[in-house]
């Protein structure tokens, strides 16, 4: 669905402003409350389930986040700290955003939208009930256009790994080239944005340069 949406943000025109708003169901219920590596790094949920989201926020925009400055704090003490975090960063195309996370929620919602010039990108999860995303492009006229992508997850990235592997094996020595965003230089640039997030949280807002 971020591939979808990646396509489609030619069309919105010049970026105005982006928004990501992730407010999540963890709590005692939810099967990965209990993993103890989750609750024994500094960031705690926010860093966990906060990448992915990253991840798709670089993806879509296609470009780098250069700086920062976000809010956290520690409400739910059932979870470890921080618990929310409110930021907002600056891309290096000159467009500014927010992120907003929300580790419990009671309901749950994530959002990508993207304003622009000529219309606004919307991605959000679930529509009528379904386990998925929803991909809907407003134009200039107000006119929308949606798509939905049922849930894949991991399944979808399982198979583009073993794709990679196994074509880099068959092709040993040839000119290769594998998916850009497997590379574990992409995650590194996930965790480093998030971590600058939290820094910046930590020290109450202060601008931080993502490294």
């Amino acid at each position: 669905f971020v591939w979808q949406g990646k396509k489609l943000i030619a069309d919105i025109g010049k970026m105005m402003s982006v928004q990501v708003i992730v407010e999540g169901s963890m709590n005692s219920s939810n099967p990965y409350f209990s993993s103890s590596w989750r609750r024994s790094f500094t960031g705690g949920f926010i860093l966990d389930m906060g990448v992915h989201f990253i991840a798709g926020l670089r993806m879509l925009v296609g470009c780098e986040v250069v700086s920062v400055s976000a809010m956290t704090s520690h409400v739910d003490l059932i979870l470890p700290p921080p618990d929310n975090l409110s930021s907002v960063f600056h891309l290096e195309n000159g467009c500014s955003g927010v992120f907003v996370m929300v580790v419990s929620s009671r309901s749950p919602k994530i959002l990508w939208r993207v304003v622009g010039t000529n219309g606004t990108l919307q991605i959000e999860r679930g529509f009528q009930g379904q386990h998925g995303y929803l991909v809907s492009l407003y134009d200039a006229n107000g006119q929308c256009k949606s798509s939905f992508f049922p849930f894949s997850g991991v399944t979808e990235e399982l198979k583009a790994f073993f794709n990679d592997v196994s074509e880099n094996t068959l092709k040993k020595g040839s000119q290769f080239v594998p998916e850009h965003r497997l590379s574990f230089v992409e995650g590194a640039r996930d965790v480093a944005l998030l971590e600058a997030m939290l820094e910046s949280g930590s020290r109450q807002g202060k601008q931080v340069q993502v490294k």
